[in-house]
């Protein structure tokens, strides 16, 4: 049986809006799970149900200015 790896992304916010940003990807039932890594360099990583990569990259770049989204890294699958 071949299960698929959920791939994750590394995002630096502004520290306000992390609250914010998890509970935007949370309100998208399924699509992901927001974990805060370093709540003072306000890095958080979401792990992205596998297929739901494109439209999770399409929510934090529609919200980039608004959350203070510096920068969107991909770290690869959640092992």
């Amino acid at each position: 049986m071949m299960t698929e790896r959920c791939p994750v992304f590394d995002v630096w916010i502004h520290p306000r809006n992390i609250h914010l940003l998890t509970s935007i990807i949370e309100a998208y039932e399924g699509l992901g799970v927001v974990s805060t890594e370093d709540p003072h360099l306000a890095h958080v990583r979401i792990a992205a149900a596998p297929g739901c990569e494109g439209e999770l990259l399409d929510i934090l770049r529609s919200e980039q200015e608004r959350l203070g989204i510096r920068s969107i890294r991909t770290s690869g699958p959640l092992q």
